[in-house]
């Protein structure tokens, strides 16, 4: 009896390869398998968006001699597409323009380059990102001079959505971000880092300037270590960009109702006893607890001068 020969593995496989690539053929043809890289074009784009090159030439994105895998920067790394954009049909196969896109897709496009902790934030938490507010909305990729591309200098992009911040600016007792010793972002951009490990989340961003109150000390006053940027922390007490009274407060510590310090602490009799009834009357709280930010040696975060006043006698206060 005749037995046949055994097909090895590569002749059985043979006619379905053949046929796959059968098939695919139109796909090759045509390019569409192309549709799924990512060329790295420029110059192709000036043919129809002339001028587009000296625009962006003073800025952090002009366009490199160089094309290709070795450009610093090509104008196909945003506009994401394929090249029957250019070969065959714009309007068929139109690239993606980041501007309009929400703010999640165009702070990833953005990230393709750019991961920094800002850049990153907008990808996780930020109060921009969260209302859809995209890169775009403070940044021009193409004409910006600016080192970070902004649409105009700080305090002024700012002021355009945020105008209610501009009064607060205007009043006695400020930072000075309208003299232009401060920008919005030496405050803001701290508290935009990443929630990932090992970033700067979680402090104070106050004490970057203000570092004789950050402590540890001995004795903290819980007010000023909650750094919530909602709640607690500085700014239980004071008003983070401007206020009508001294030390940029929130509520008057004078006498006869002392609002910013009891808005937390009630102390009956604090103020009608025999001492402090008479002639205590009246005086500010931080007359007697200066170090209120914290201290070295007082729980109550009294002055060691008023041992001299007998206010740490028997009965009275213990220091």
């Amino acid at each position: 009896m005749h037995t046949p020969p055994r097909l090895s593995i590569r002749d059985a496989l043979w006619p379905v390869i053949v046929g796959l690539l059968l098939a695919v053929s139109p796909v090759l043809r045509h390019g569409d398998l192309f549709a799924q890289t990512k060329p790295r074009a420029s110059k192709v784009c000036l043919d129809c968006h002339t001028g587009q090159d000296s625009i962006m030439a003073a800025t952090d994105h002009r366009l490199p001699a160089a094309e290709g895998p070795a450009a610093r920067i090509a104008c196909t790394d945003c506009h994401a597409g394929d090249q029957r954009h250019w070969e065959e049909d714009p309007k068929q196969y139109p690239m993606t323009d980041p501007a309009k896109l929400n703010a999640g897709s165009e702070a990833r496009v953005c990230a393709s380059c750019h991961q920094n902790a800002h850049q990153q934030n907008a990808l996780e938490r930020n109060v921009h990102a969260a209302n859809d507010v995209n890169c775009s909305a403070c940044h021009s990729v193409h004409r910006s001079t600016h080192p970070a591309l902004l649409r105009q200098a700080e305090s002024g992009l700012c002021y355009g959505c945020h105008g209610d911040v501009a009064g607060q600016f205007a009043k006695p007792y400020r930072h000075p971000v309208n003299d232009q010793i401060l920008k919005c972002s030496d405050c803001h951009m701290t508290l935009d880092q990443t929630r990932r490990p090992l970033s700067r989340n979680g402090t104070n961003v106050c004490t970057k300037c203000h570092a004789e109150f950050e402590g540890p000390f001995p004795f903290e006053h819980q007010a000023t270590v909650d750094y919530s940027t909602e709640e607690g922390g500085c700014i239980s007490c004071h008003e983070p960009h401007g206020s009508s009274l001294p030390r940029m407060l929130n509520q008057p510590y004078e006498p006869p109702n002392f609002q910013l310090c009891t808005q937390c602490h009630s102390v009956p009799g604090h103020n009608l006893n025999p001492m402090h009834g008479t002639q205590w009357a009246g005086v500010p709280c931080n007359e007697c607890h200066t170090d209120i930010h914290g201290s070295y040696v007082s729980h109550l975060f009294l002055s060691e001068s008023l041992q001299s006043r007998g206010c740490f006698n028997a009965g009275c206060h213990q220091f």
